[in-house]
């Protein structure tokens, strides 16, 4: 009997052994890759024309999660999708690095609530700070730190983008320099918290833009995927106040209905829409109908088309220049 148990007992830490191996050791990684899958693999051929004019344009993304993912950002990665090499390849002039602080599980365009979180076990998988397992707020000006490395290391190369001056000197040096400038966002307001005070620490972290909710309804507001899908709270009212005093952009991804019309009723400065699709080329409730994208333009806004397919209901170049085509014809190309 003694020796069955010290055989279950070997088998049973083998076991253990194997497990935080794989969960501290392969996870991360392997979470990273398959949820940052390119459809169609490289190389790619691009037309004489389409390179001459690419090269005029100042191109800038406004929306990716690269800094949840532990890589090296000054590396050219083979399984992600953004780095500086790619970047600077890809003629980007400015990145946004959007910061995801909790997702929920199951997570999907329809309904979600915020009682479950993703990002924790990302978080202990990634041998992050203790403090990051139960703080939203020390998740995101984690990232941000990480950000601020990475630059450092980049030997000028990549360039953190903070305020008008920051921009107008990065475009000056753009000029005659190969370099890329990068600004932070926040995927939904509840990194907060559920503090507003909260805001103060964001911004001294690099903080630039934020959304007030992400995939699930928080204290602040709505989301477009959320249970109640309500507009801005009390708390939320004050958070858009203190943003635009501050100078943050709004951004209304993944905003309800009733929070985007809320926003617009009291925004005295332009918003963003980061990442989004138009429900002109692709009708689900993640996207933009033709009246928001008006009444966003209406504010000196701007509106970015996602490069996936519940943005765009299709999976080729086609599919999304058709929704920036329509967003262009309802509101604009200036928009």
């Amino acid at each position: 009997m003694k020796k069955l148990l010290k055989i279950i007992a070997v088998i049973f830490a083998v076991l253990i052994a194997v497990f935080l191996i794989g969960f501290f050791g392969f996870a991360p990684d392997y979470v990273a890759s398959s949820r940052n899958r390119v459809i169609n693999k490289p190389p790619y051929e691009v037309s004489e024309k389409a390179k001459i004019l690419h090269e005029k344009l100042l191109v800038a993304d406004l929306h990716a999660d690269s800094l949840l993912w532990n890589y090296d950002l000054n590396k050219r990665q083979t399984a992600n999708q953004v780095d500086v090499p790619r970047l600077l390849d890809g003629n980007v002039a400015l990145q946004a690095f959007t910061v995801v602080t909790k997702t929920p599980r199951g997570q999907n365009i329809e309904q979600n609530d915020g009682k479950s979180d993703n990002i924790f076990l990302l978080t202990l998988a990634q041998l992050q700070p203790f403090e990051n397992l139960s703080s939203l707020t020390k998740r995101a000006t984690w990232q941000a730190a990480k950000l601020h490395e990475h630059a450092a290391n980049s030997g000028g190369k990549l360039v953190v983008i903070k305020t008008k001056k920051d921009l107008q000197n990065f475009l000056t040096r753009r000029k005659t320099e190969k370099i890329v400038g990068g600004w932070l966002g926040i995927e939904g307001a509840h990194a907060l918290d559920g503090k507003i005070e909260n805001l103060d620490i964001l911004f001294d972290a690099g903080f630039r833009m934020m959304s007030p909710s992400h995939f699930f309804d928080n204290d602040i507001s709505g989301s477009a995927h959320g249970i109640e899908k309500y507009g801005l709270t009390e708390k939320g009212k004050e958070m858009i106040r203190r943003m635009e005093q501050k100078g943050m952009l709004v951004d209304l991804a993944h905003a309800s209905p009733k929070t985007i019309e809320d926003v617009l009723q009291m925004a005295t400065k332009p918003v963003v829409v980061s990442h989004t699709g138009v429900r002109g080329t692709c009708d689900n409730q993640r996207n933009l109908s033709d009246e928001q994208l008006k009444a966003i333009a209406k504010t000196g806004g701007i509106v970015g088309i996602g490069f996936w397919e519940t943005a765009v209901c299709g999976e080729s170049a086609e599919s999304i220049a058709k929704a920036i085509r329509h967003t262009a014809n309802v509101i604009g190309t200036n928009h």
